[in-house]
């Protein structure tokens, strides 16, 4: 099976986020941004693979005080009708408000799972297991 996946991360912040290569992880040959600029949205990208994607990519918020990092991660694998889904973005420091994750795989295309409230850890996460896509799109919004 092929995973297809097109990521969108919008930074809403006045900081420049900027990709930390050493701890990311499963960032394959997909052009995650190396910086996403104050107020700006990268260019939405598309990271491929055979049997999931799932990767990890931690970006460095640029100037803020106290030091702070934003974790990303989406993965997606399995078949229809059990493909699961688990969606997170995290901060280092304090969490950022006005950020909010997005995915439309569990519903085929049709609509996002959204949420923009973290949960007692401080995390936004969406986890879900059901009839979907290995094809679909992620959106990440910091800030």
């Amino acid at each position: 099976m092929s995973f297809d996946q097109t990521f969108n991360l919008i930074n809403n912040t006045g900081y420049t986020l900027v990709l930390d290569t050493v701890n990311s992880d499963n960032l394959s040959d997909a052009p995650w941004p190396a910086q996403i600029a104050p107020h700006t949205s990268a260019t939405p990208f598309v990271q491929t693979g055979f049997s999931n994607v799932n990767p990890i990519a931690i970006y460095m918020v640029q100037g803020a005080s106290p030091a702070n990092s934003v974790r990303l991660n989406f993965y997606c694998a399995g078949v229809d009708p059990l493909l699961h889904v688990h969606m997170t973005l995290q901060f280092a420091g304090n969490f950022l408000p006005g950020s909010a994750i997005a995915e439309n795989n569990t519903d085929n295309g049709h609509s996002y799972n959204s949420t923009d409230a973290p949960n007692s850890q401080g995390i936004l996460e969406i986890e879900t297991n059901g009839n979907g896509s290995s094809r679909g799109t992620a959106i990440f919004t910091i800030g």
